[in-house]
């Protein structure tokens, strides 16, 4: 079976399409602005580079805080401060916060589409699909821990920015529903299954489960065995 992994997490069409649009408009700092309106040979080269790095500083002082404090509790000006660069920086690169979080959120589901690929190279089965992807999420947060949970978190109860856009919660149920609509055409997972339903349920399981294993020092393997085995039994054709 060959599975995209892209496909299947929180890296949708509406994400390239910003990333795209990043890439094509690049944001000036106000120092930038200023040595263009003044003509200053060479400032668009400086200006990409200080672009680039003052967003990079933005976004992992972004990270940083998200997970340390939570949406909630962290501001724009304490993601500036903490970056290292002056509030109006951070309006130059994000519309406010809940932006600011969401390119937090896709840099961090890149950084999980790597983990997942790596392990779904040699999954076939349903039960191999499965419990690959749950090894790959369990091993992204060994080594980031704290960004899978601050990334779930549902801004929807604080923010009072543009809900219309996708939460990061239901881009990777999207992306659960994509595969598991793949293996249901493959005969793997049974015809009835509401596949959007699943994929909802399956990453609440995730969070859920995956916190109360870390708080009772559940041995991991034994824990993925068991999940794998609940999803397997519940999606599989009888």
């Amino acid at each position: 079976m060959s599975l995209d992994a892209e496909h299947y997490f929180m890296v949708t069409e509406e994400t390239a399409s910003r990333r795209e649009k990043s890439q094509e408009a690049p944001v000036l700092d106000v120092a930038d602005e200023a040595a263009v309106g003044a003509g200053v040979s060479g400032a668009g080269n400086g200006t990409s580079r200080r672009k680039m790095e003052s967003r990079r500083k933005l976004l992992a002082a972004a990270r940083k805080l998200f997970v340390e404090r939570g949406y909630h509790d962290t501001r724009p000006q304490d993601i500036s401060r903490e970056a290292g660069v002056g509030h109006g920086t951070f309006y130059l690169h994000f519309e406010d916060k809940l932006d600011c979080f969401l390119a937090f959120t896709e840099e961090a589901a890149n950084e999980l589409d790597v983990f997942v690929s790596q392990y779904l190279a040699s999954a076939g089965a349903l039960d191999e699909v499965i419990r690959e992807i749950l090894r790959a999420i369990f091993e992204y947060s060994d080594e980031r821990p704290g960004v899978l949970a601050a990334a779930l978190t549902d801004v929807t109860v604080f923010s009072t920015g543009d809900l219309s856009r996708k939460m990061p919660a239901a881009r990777w149920a999207q992306g659960w529903t994509r595969l598991l609509d793949e293996l249901q055409s493959k005969g793997a997972v049974a015809g009835d299954i509401d596949t959007r339903l699943a994929g909802y349920l399956i990453i609440g399981a995730i969070k859920q489960g995956g916190a109360f294993a870390t708080r009772d020092h559940i041995d991991r393997d034994i824990f993925i065995d068991n999940m794998t085995k609940l999803f397997v039994r519940a999606l599989r054709t009888q």
